[in-house]
């Protein structure tokens, strides 16, 4: 687990109504709350760079998992919803000759 360190921060009073709305809806304390939507809208917000550094071949599935803080099997099947190839399908793409076309 994850070393735990204290952050403060302030927020306008209507976002944190909403903060405090999410967390009675969820039966959660504030701070639970607030780790809990940091951490989703971390997820979002870095998945279309992560998707882009992965077909790029600049990083693994495994380390692209890694950093949207998702499992190696949920980063497999986020590939698969956006369209992009697994690295073997690939690199097995670029070993295929270019086919002629006929006319």
């Amino acid at each position: 687990m994850d070393s735990v360190r204290r952050v403060n921060t302030t927020m306008p009073e209507s976002l944190l109504k909403k903060v405090d709305l999410y967390s009675a809806l969820n039966l959660e304390d504030r701070a639970t709350a607030i780790r809990q939507l940091v951490s989703e809208g971390l997820r979002v917000k870095l998945q279309q760079p992560v998707l882009e550094q992965y077909r790029r071949s600049q990083i693994t599935l495994r380390q692209g998992a890694e950093m949207l803080g998702i499992t190696y099997l949920e980063m497999n099947q986020l590939l698969r919803e956006n369209h992009v190839p697994l690295a073997r399908d690939v690199r097995a793409a670029l070993r295929r000759k270019p086919q002629k076309v006929r006319r």
